[in-house]
């Protein structure tokens, strides 16, 4: 199977999704070793922040999945039936997972 790189690829909203907040959270680590590593700051404090700034944002990121969404494109799929394998979405016939029927 000759599968082309994955920079070639489209990349589903959801590893957009997750590539985004690994940035951050990278980005994040860096710039609080960068403060604790020049300045005279206690340690704790610089952690502290950094830990309350990646939950913020982790929060704000998963809040999206909340509501039944495309994984491939990010399409809202609160009006879709589901079918025997899941919600099919019209935009970009991803199947994403079922939701519970009661």
């Amino acid at each position: 199977m000759n599968r082309a790189p994955l920079t070639e690829r489209a990349l589903t909203w959801m590893h957009r999704l997750r590539l985004k907040l690994l940035a951050f959270l990278a980005g994040l680590v860096l710039a609080g070793v960068a403060v604790a590593s020049v300045t005279t700051v206690p340690v704790w404090g610089v952690v502290g922040v950094a830990m309350a700034a990646a939950a913020v944002v982790v929060n704000s990121m998963a809040s999206r999945l909340s509501q039944p969404t495309c994984l491939g494109c990010g399409v809202d799929l609160s009006r879709e039936r589901s079918g025997d394998y899941g919600v099919v979405c019209p935009g970009c016939g991803t199947v994403n997972q079922g939701r519970a029927r009661g």
